[in-house]
Formats: C-alpha cells, structure tokens, sequence
C-alpha cells in the first residue's frame, strides 16, 4: 500500500501546485491601498489589427478593426471573458488560436512589444482578478501605447484609441470595486514603435485631493493653428473629466473684430476644430467653461493669432543670403548634432561637426574643443520669459555660442503660439547677433510657429514614420510656408525608432543630399543618444558612413550656402524618379542629382544645357562622365547620388 499512498500525495501535490498556478492573478488586495502598479497577469495575443495597413504613415482610425473586434467570442466575449492560464481561444475567421499565460513584470510596465511576436499592426489582451475588503470608489490609472480599452466587472468602462508613447498614469478612470474579488480586462492596439501598458488603483478621495489642488495644471486650454483650423483642447485627457465624469465642456471661440467664430461641446481632452478659412486675420480669444461637482464651474480662456505674425528683423550672423555667419562676417555652413556629451565633443569636431545642442553649463567645453553651441532655452510657465531674458543676457557674448534653441517641436507639444512669439521677441531684444531657432515637425505649423524664430530646423523621421521623400518636401513647404524670408535646416535620423531600424548609410546620405537639393543652409541630426542607443558604439558601420558624409559636406560647403536654391535640371528616361539641380558657387557650378526610388535602377538623361562637350568629374566616386551637346547620360541605382563637378578646379 505504501507505493500507492506516495503516488497518490505525489498526485495531490501536483494538483495543489497546478491549482496555486492556475489562481496566481487572484489574490491582488494590497495594490488598493499603496497604489503599486500591477504586475502579475494573464495575458493573450497577438490578433490583427489593421489589414492591408503599411507601417509607414500608420494612423488609429477606423482602419484598426482589431481594436473594434471582439476576439474573445469563443469565451464569451470581452464583456463576460473570465480566463485561467491556458484557456485557448479560438478566432475562426483568421483560423487562429491563441493561450492565455501568467506574466510577471518587475517594472511597472507591461512590455508586450518584448512579449509578442508580431508586435506590429496587432492587438492584446490582459486580465487579472483584484480583491477588495468593502465596496468602494477607487480611481483606475492605466497608461498604454497606443490605443486602450478596459472592462470592470464585466462593464466597458474606458476607451482612448490614440497615438502615444508608453508611459504610467496617462487616463483616470473612475470605479467602483466591489466587495471581494474584480475582474479586470485590459486591450491595448499596436500601430508601430513601443507597446505595452501600465495599471494601478489610487485612492479616489486623494486622487480628487490632487486634481483639485493642482487644479491649473489640468485646466489648460491650448490652441494650436494646424493650416486652416483652429484645434482646441481643454482640460488633461481623461484627469480633469474625473472631476464630473462625462460630463461636457464648452469651447467657444472669438474674433476680436468680427465676433463669435463658433461653439462646440465635447467630454475634456477632446480636440474640437475650428475652420478659419473665411475667418480674417487678427488676434483670436478661446473660452471653456467646464462644471465640476466639487468647485463648480471652471473656466479657462486663451488668446491666439490667425494669420502671419511680424517677424524681427534677421540678427547680425544671419547674411541675406540666409548663410549663418562667423564672428568675421565669413559665411559657413554649419553642421550639427543633438545627444552629444562632454567626453565626445573633440571626437565630433575631428568627424567634421561644428556645432552641437549643448546647455550653458558645457559651454566652456565645446569651446575648448573648436566647437559652437545651439543653447536649449525652452521652457513653461510665468517665469519662463525671466529666465529666458536673464541666460541669454549672461552668455551671449560666449566665444561657444551659435544659436538659442527657443522650443522643441512646439506643434506636436501644443506650445501656445504667443508665449513662442514673446520668447522670440525676448531673444530679438536681448541679443541682436546670435540667431534663435525652433525645431518643428509638424508641417502644419510651419507658417504659425516657423513664423517666431529667425532659423527654422525641419525634423523629419522618415524611415520609421513615413516616406523617405518627406525629407525634400518639407524643406520645400518650410520655405513656402514662412516666405523664404529666413534660412531652413534639415534636422535628420540618425536613431532607431522604438522597435525599428536605424537609417542605412544609403539612406542617410540620400536624406542629407535631398535635404541639400531644396535648400537646405544647415545640417542637424537626432541623435548621438536615445533611450540607451549609442550612435558610435551601437552603430559603428553607420559612424564611418557618417564621416565620409561629414568629409564631403565640408568640402562642398561654399556650395551649400552660396546664395539661391540652384537651378531644376529636367531629366528623360528617369521614370519622374530624379530630383535635380544646377548650382555654382566659388567652388565652382556642380550638378546634383537624386533617384528617389528605393527599388528601381534607372538610366536618365540629365539635360545640364551647357551647350558643350566636355568630361565632368563625379565628385567622391573617381570617375568622369561625359556632356554631349549640354546632356549627360548616367546610371543610378536605388537611392543614388551622384554630384558632377562641371567648372571649377
């Protein structure tokens, strides 16, 4: 009997084991009451999200079906669904199956990208069971990239399907636990680059406590000009709401002349737009008034400007042909980075660099190392414009100074367009020689934010989000957009987006060169560091591509920021595919050429109109090529550069 007794504890210990297993997510009652993020779940995925949809230019729309799909039919649905690990679930119509897992974060962060394979264009689930010892309210904190939804006790309690990166805490969701155990269902969507979430409850009485008190941060009304709409936004997404859940604010928006432009209701966080196309220009005033059930009515008003904001004249290092110049009065072509430290500034200046985006606390050291300095001066609130007048009155006689960085992409960040305005004039007024610049990369605001500084730097990222052509373009519509009247740099990748790939050194160097074709006068990259990548370490291949790059921007410098853009060369047999242009400087009159196509090797004719034969170097590729009657005939493989050197020595 003993043999059959030890067997039968081995099965029972076994089957404790398997049931303890089975129930870890059951027993969470602590995280309640101190607040502690949630890390034990059961989770399941991926399911599809956007069929047909291309990672480039991906956007949350209706176009994400699985985000507005039920996956879990075959456990009853989202709104019943009680898993256990190792419930299977079944989707016939893409004939998949799925198991749900235990998962254990040590971070407050749920990594689904770092879970799930695909982890692009997908969706997920998570679900966990939370005890409660009363019934109570309790405030619902989730944090996710990108869209969430959740369900509480089988209730659809929240849905934010948005674009936005992973952090704790972004929507408040108000609940009511009940007396022992809840069930808590999470879906989160994936367009491309991060994905994951983060959960926790907080106590609703001293989460109200906070929202009151800190009532001004949440009550913000911003307004930003995106072409011919007016985009309102009042109140923190999904923090204020909390003060009278769902609950509508009302957006009403004036013209100081004409009068009442229009009104619009919507729940807080909610981006309401106003159409100014028939709208004159002249100094806007928006209005929200929003009810609250513990303070009343809250009202918040900002004022805003429809049309071209007065520019100041250029400073003294800005020539009229939009060249950045040299305490000599010498134009030079300025070449730049973001990211850089201390221990790497000789490193950059012998890679050819000569600027870097550095605070007044290094300045001394990018001038020990032959560097020059784009000094970051942005900033929020009342006392911004103080320290903003007071930094740039103490450093800008400093031998390392370049420019001052006024704002980091003040459209996508919603800035308010007169603060950047007054920051401009406090610059203008405070120092007449160094120039101020804003990095945009939104091109909607090119003519409105591009409109308070005397350079605008263009970022634009598109080898993860969008297409590589954007680059040209957007230099272009910069120009257009705020009259041409002041000079416009290409801000580049030189980063891994989240989950992606970095540039190859093909296309850095076809970016840099498109950049360069629609007038680029100056060069910046993003970034030597992000989010633990490390340029030289982590993409040595790329580092030397870069500095055979830098060599050949040095080089042809005179050329860059001699006066005009050049002169559009038209090419036959290209298929539409080259972009180029005839330019002569004091180096001498060179044309640049471009095939935009990333998969088609093509043979056109370059008509330089030159009216002579003759035998042209390429520069950088120790060949020459010859004109007959003003054409030239060359090949260009994908993404191709060619520059043909035609006078000059």
């Amino acid at each position: 009997m003993k043999p059959i007794n030890l067997a039968l504890m081995l099965l029972l210990v076994i089957s404790l084991q398997f049931t303890c297993h089975l129930d870890r997510t059951l027993y969470q009652s602590n995280i309640i009451e101190n607040g502690t993020y949630i890390h034990d779940w059961l989770l399941c995925g991926p399911f599809p999200n956007c069929e047909g949809c291309s990672r480039e230019n991906y956007e949350h729309d209706e176009r994400c079906k699985g985000f507005f799909t039920d996956y879990l039919q075959s456990m009853k649905g989202e709104k019943l669904a009680t898993p256990a690990e190792g419930t299977r679930v079944t989707v016939p119509e893409y004939n998949l199956t799925r198991t749900w897992f235990y998962y254990h974060s040590e971070t407050e962060k749920i990594p689904f990208n770092e879970i799930f394979e695909p982890n692009d264009l997908v969706v997920a689930y998570a679900f966990c069971r939370i005890e409660s010892e009363t019934e109570r309210k309790a405030i619902l904190s989730v944090g996710s990239n990108d869209g969430i939804a959740v369900w509480f006790n089988g209730e659809k309690v929240h849905e934010n399907h948005c674009s936005r990166w992973l952090q704790p805490d972004n929507d408040y969701v108000p609940v009511m636990l009940q007396k022992g155990k809840n069930r808590l269902l999470i879906k989160v969507d994936e367009g491309t680059g991060d994905f994951g979430f983060a959960v926790r409850f907080l106590d609703y009485d001293s989460t109200i406590s906070n929202l009151t008190v800190n009532l001004k941060q949440h009550q913000e009304l911003t307004l930003v000009t995106q072409a011919d709409t007016l985009v309102a936004q009042f109140g923190t997404p999904y923090k204020i709401g909390t003060l009278n859940p769902g609950a509508e604010a009302v957006v009403e928006v004036f013209h100081e002349r004409t009068g009442k432009i229009g009104e619009q209701r919507a729940i807080p966080g909610t981006e309401l737009r106003f159409l100014l196309t028939d709208v004159p220009q002249g100094f806007l005033t928006a209005k929200a008034t929003f009810e609250t059930q513990q303070l009343g009515v809250i009202t918040s008003e900002k004022r805003h400007f429809h049309g071209k904001l007065p520019r100041h004249p250029q400073p003294r290092r800005i020539s009229k042909s939009l060249a950045v110049l040299d305490k000599t009065g010498q134009p030079y072509f300025p070449i730049g980075t973001y990211g850089a430290i201390p221990e790497e500034y000789s490193i950059l200046k012998a890679a050819g660099l000569n600027f870097v985006v550095a605070g007044t606390a290094n300045l001394d050291k990018v001038h020990a190392a032959g560097l020059k300095a784009a000094v970051p001066v942005h900033g929020h609130g009342d006392t911004w414009f103080t320290a903003v007048r007071d930094t740039i009155a103490k450093y800008k006689s400093h031998p390392a100074i370049l420019c001052w960085m006024l704002f980091d992409e003040p459209g996508y960040n919603r800035a308010d367009l007169l603060d950047i305005h007054k920051i401009y004039t406090i610059a203008y007024e405070t120092d007449r020689i160094n120039p101020s610049y804003l990095v945009i990369t939104s091109p909607t605001v090119y003519g409105t934010h591009g409109r308070c500084c005397d350079v605008l730097a263009v970022d634009t990222y598109p080898v993860s989000r969008g297409t590589i052509l954007h680059v040209g373009d957007n230099i272009k519509k910069a120009y257009t957009d705020s009259d041409g009247d002041q000079p416009v740099w290409h801000c580049g990748q030189l980063f891994p987006w989240p989950k992606d790939r970095l540039p190859t050194a093909q296309e850095h160097r076809f970016m840099t060169y498109l950049a360069l074709l629609e007038g680029s006068k100056g060069m910046l990259w993003y970034s030597m560091r992000f989010r633990g990548y490390e340029f030289i370490t982590d993409a040595p291949d790329l580092w030397e591509a870069h500095k055979v790059l830098l060599n050949e921007l040095n080089t042809l410098s005179p050329l860059w920021i001699a006066p005009g853009f050049g002169k559009s060369i038209k090419a036959t047999g290209d298929e539409g595919l080259i972009r180029a242009k005839l330019k002569t400087s004091p180096v001498g009159t060179f044309l640049i050429a471009v095939n935009t196509s990333k998969e088609k090797t093509i043979e056109p004719t370059l008509h330089a109109e030159l009216g002579s034969n003759m035998q042209v170097r390429v520069f950088g590729e120790d060949r020459t090529i010859p004109v007959k009657k003003g054409t030239l005939h060359d090949r260009f493989e994908p993404l191709d550069v060619h520059i043909y050197q035609l006078s000059g020595e």
